[in-house]
């Protein structure tokens, strides 16, 4: 730790640094308590990759203060973790390994915490922070309950799965799945005109029929009054036609239509 680690000496005999480290295959958690530039005792656990980050941080300051007790001489806890150890100052934390802490603490006035800046070479880092990276291969992570932040994004991935499985496999709404073929639960940034436009859903005499509001579909002109027609055949909108689609290209002539900002006005002011 150099000179952080030289200036911690003239305070304390012992420095304890805790690390954590986080990967594709789980997390782990470590720590090391030096004296006199010497490793004295040292540990390292997994946690399983649903595990939060902020769990395995509190998991090492935990079994670092519990290893620390056992002194009975002044010891340092360093952490670069500053959301540890603000959630740690909360007196009001419902975590409930935040509040074995807290308890420990009280109990152990030797024992103080502090923080260090992360990534920029303390000597005390380097040991708990390549015990954190090997602890992720070991087996037999430890049981944590899973974060609350896990739990949420799970069922709002299973959500959203069955919502595209009815999506994809409905009666209704077929026009406007060949447009949004995902769900999202971010808005598709469309407007009201874009929407009527691509789904029928509007002030059309093949929509106003379905809900008996028209005794038949027709145009003035005389034939089915669909948003195709207008865009395409109807004489009362001949100055904003396109180009009449094949059946076979008419799903990309929508998609076209709604992502050229040449064509939208000429389509949505008909």
């Amino acid at each position: 730790m150099n000179y952080s680690l030289k200036k911690i000496s003239n305070f304390c005999l012992f420095v304890a640094v805790s690390c954590v480290s986080k990967t594709d295959e789980g997390t782990g958690s470590a720590y090391c308590i030096l004296e006199n530039y010497g490793i004295i005792a040292s540990w390292q656990g997994k946690l399983d990759r649903s595990n939060s980050v902020f769990q395995a941080e509190i998991l090492a300051i935990r079994m670092t203060i519990e290893a620390a007790s056992s002194l009975h001489r002044p010891i340092k806890i360093w952490t670069d973790t500053l959301s540890s150890l603000m959630a740690i100052l909360n007196p009001k934390s419902h975590h409930s390994i935040v509040r074995e802490i807290q308890t420990l603490l009280l109990s152990h006035k030797h024992i103080h915490l502090r923080w260090l800046k992360a990534h920029v070479g303390y000597l005390g880092n380097a040991c708990p922070d390549q015990l954190a990276k090997e602890a992720i291969t070991k087996d037999d992570p430890f049981l944590l309950p899973k974060p609350l932040s896990y739990l949420k994004a799970e069922i709002k991935s299973a959500a959203l799965s069955i919502w595209q499985d009815n999506w994809d496999n409905g009666e209704t709404g077929r026009s406007t799945h060949d447009i949004v073929p995902r769900v999202s639960n971010k808005p598709v940034g469309r407007n009201r005109e874009e929407i009527m436009f691509v789904t029928g859903h509007g002030p059309f005499p093949s929509y106003l029929l379905r809900f008996n509001l028209r005794t038949h579909d027709n145009c003035s002109c005389g034939e089915k009054g669909d948003p195709i027609h207008y865009a395409t055949k109807c004489p009362f909108t001949l100055s904003w036609h396109f180009q009449t689609p094949t059946v076979s290209l008419k799903l990309q002539w929508l998609k076209n239509i709604l992502t050229n900002p040449t064509s939208t006005p000429n389509a949505f002011h008909m």
